[in-house]
């Protein structure tokens, strides 16, 4: 018997897509992989780590698109809202205004 995992819908935040329309079209090309990617593999811990997914508490996650970047999402029945990108200290001062 084969069973499907129903995939996850997304949603981006209308303040993250303000903040990529200011990247490069590859770049946002890059992330827009990296969402699917992310959507595909989340609930299955094995594949966490290919994406590097990381739980920040509360319900929220984060995952690196390269070295400077961070993407962080929260995860709730059937979709991944994106909220941000940013570098480090700016998720940092996004969590603290949120949690």
């Amino acid at each position: 018997m084969e069973t499907s995992k129903k995939r996850l819908e997304i949603k981006l935040d209308p303040d993250l897509l303000e903040t990529l329309r200011s990247f490069s079209k590859s770049e946002r090309k890059e992330i827009g992989k990296l969402i699917e990617q992310v959507r595909d593999s989340f609930g299955s811990p094995h594949a966490h780590a290919g994406v590097g997914i990381r739980a920040l508490g509360q319900g929220l996650y984060e995952c690196r698109h390269g070295l400077a970047l961070r993407l962080v999402f929260a995860a709730y029945r059937g979709l991944l809202y994106f909220h941000m990108i940013g570098s480090h200290d700016e998720v940092r001062r996004f969590l603290k205004s949120h949690l």
